[in-house]
């Protein structure tokens, strides 16, 4: 008898262990770049750090330029579908699940679609980066949730009235802009962390 409730005890454990290992965790897919389109704002989605993605349930991958944008596109479509959501750290470009980054974000910002918000695998790194560029602050992934998503090239848009410059945007707060409209940190930042 004693021998049974062992075995029985071990078969439970396994099948425990077993339904717990069917289904792997999914993973970011590869951005190529020239073909792969923002499933918001349909730009083409560069393989950098404001790149991010969204796995749905049923294994499909949704691109976005912006991470603002795949905000939006959660606000339009729901969470329902999505199995998980992921966002590249601003200076490794390492992909990391939106739900565990940390967020920098200040109007001044350079993103391309102007929503001025970066992402962090780890929340010193954001304070540094806000600290340096003496601009922004830091967020979480629940602050995000309330966040208003204002894009500056909106706003732009409507001060001036019709077209933008290709970024939207002015000023810089110590940091650069790139040929491609991309908010960089300063060589002096980008030293202190890598």
């Amino acid at each position: 008898m004693k021998k049974w409730k062992i075995a029985a005890g071990a078969m439970m454990v396994a099948s425990v262990l077993m339904m717990g290992c069917g289904k792997e965790e999914a993973q970011p897919v590869e951005i190529v770049e020239g073909v792969d389109k923002c499933d918001i704002c349909h730009m083409e989605v560069a393989n950098n750090q404001h790149a991010t993605e969204i796995v749905l349930k049923d294994g499909k991958a949704l691109k976005f330029d912006d991470i603002g944008c795949m905000y939006r596109w959660t606000n339009e479509n729901g969470t329902e579908q999505v199995d998980v959501q992921f966002v590249r750290d601003y200076l490794s470009k390492e992909w990391v699940k939106s739900d565990q980054a940390s967020y920098a974000y200040d109007e001044s910002y350079k993103t391309p679609m102007g929503y001025g918000v970066y992402s962090f695998k780890e929340k010193t790194a954001a304070e540094v980066f806000v600290q340096e560029q003496q601009a922004g602050k830091v967020m979480s992934a629940q602050d995000l949730s309330s966040h208003s998503w204002e894009s500056s090239m909106k706003k732009h848009k409507e001060e001036h009235g019709g077209g933008h410059n290709g970024d939207g945007q002015s000023g810089t707060h110590g940091a650069n802009a790139d040929a491609n409209g991309s908010h960089t940190p300063s060589a002096e930042t980008q030293g202190k962390h890598n």
